[in-house]
């Protein structure tokens, strides 16, 4: 995913609503005193205080076996219904810190093991949901593994159901209307970042994805509402500016654009993002005013580029097609030819067709310039984020 996908809060409550207390044993008498009732409940409540401690990994896998073990037990319905939610509540904190540790893997640029995690997370949650069928958190989660493996309608219809459950929790809102966002349903996005934000009022993350959501509507004036009250929340978020700034610059009010750009870089000296945007308007604005004409402004926009992928590499496409089109705009077409050629291997199949067409303006010793179609055509602010 590009954005944030909120996953359900991982060890904020080890104990369950539905497992608050043991059951009170139901006894069965059989021949010589012993009650196999009796004895499945002792089992019962042993896995439950073991619940209560389980903090850990290996805690929970102790907890997971031993409510697996006890299914072959004789027990009564009732005790039985309970195991079965002691069970899913298991998987569900086990598939927790699974998710957990794939999470700090994906950090640490270790990707196969991160799936490996991935795929453990999904098969306890999806376990969890077979013994329990209406545990929300369960459900939830298992649709934060199928949206981060790209299933998406698995994934919205797992929010749909939590959502039915408990309409109260604000990250299933949030994460279906990501999943929508990414689907190119704007409009159902902004309804449930509407919803996440009641729910969660001043969610910095719920308010901006909305404003990329109606960015993508061309509903700008919503959209630089919704960046003004994320710039008003975090004044101090590089990131706010440059989103505000990329809309200006999509209906071409380049002044306004080149203000929020500066005032990014301002707040972070280390914004790539911010370094990026502000190359790409002085390479490429068609208003002479906000482009670089001199040939020192011309290297500074070049300089600017190359800043941004020195903070943020070269993975994303978008950088090196900005240091492409600087340096095109600076003269250097060899140069904004390697690297377009760099940025057309990595870009989306969307994309390539628009890379290419620049690329033969580059063979033809021509800079690029934008104009207001295809700077509204550009990507929203929303696939420049982190998630």
């Amino acid at each position: 995913m590009s954005r944030r996908i909120v996953t359900s809060a991982v060890f904020a409550s080890l104990v369950c609503a539905a497992c608050a207390a043991p059951l009170v044993a139901q006894t069965t008498a059989r021949p010589g005193g012993a009650t196999s009732a009796a004895a499945g409940q002792d089992l019962i409540n042993e896995i439950y205080q073991q619940t209560r401690d389980a903090k850990t990994l290996k805690a929970l896998v102790d907890v997971v076996t031993r409510c697996e073990k006890t299914r072959s037990q004789s027990l009564s319905k009732e005790q039985r219904d309970y195991l079965y939610r002691l069970t899913a509540w298991a998987y569900n904190k086990r598939g927790e810190i699974y998710a957990d540790q794939a999470s700090a893997l994906n950090s640490a640029a270790e990707a196969r093991r991160a799936k490996e995690m991935d795929a453990l997370a999904l098969s306890d949650f999806e376990k969890a949901v077979q013994y329990d069928p209406i545990r929300w958190k369960a459900i939830h989660n298992r649709g934060v593994s199928y949206a981060m493996l790209g299933k998406y309608n698995e994934a919205v219809l797992d929010f749909t159901k939590t959502i039915e459950l408990n309409a109260k929790y604000g990250n299933a809102w949030f994460n279906r209307a990501e999943i929508y966002y990414e689907m190119g349903e704007y409009s159902k996005a902004v309804g449930d970042y509407d919803r996440a934000i009641k729910i969660k009022p001043g969610d910095i993350g719920a308010i901006t994805n909305r404003g990329h959501a109606f960015f993508q509507l061309r509903r700008i004036k919503e959209a630089l509402a919704d960046y003004a009250e994320a710039i008003r929340l975090d004044p101090n978020n590089a990131d706010g500016y440059t989103n505000r700034g990329d809309a200006y610059m999509a209906t071409g009010d380049w002044s306004k654009a080149a203000e929020d750009y500066q005032r990014a870089i301002q707040v972070n000296r280390d914004s790539g993002r911010a370094y990026q945007s502000i190359a790409w308007q002085m390479a490429t604005c068609p208003d002479e005013n906000f482009r670089a004409i001199a040939e020192s402004d011309k290297q500074t926009a070049v300089q600017a580029a190359q800043k941004a992928i020195s903070l943020d590499g070269e993975s994303d496409y978008k950088y090196l097609d900005t240091l492409a089109a600087a340096m095109a705009n600076a003269g250097r077409f060899a140069e904004a030819k390697a690297s377009l050629s760099k940025a057309i291997q990595l870009a989306p199949d969307a994309e390539v067709a628009i890379l290419r067409k620049r690329y033969q303006q580059y063979e033809r010793n021509e800079p690029y310039r934008q104009t207001l179609r295809t700077a509204f055509a550009t990507e929203s602010p929303a696939a420049k984020t982190q998630r």
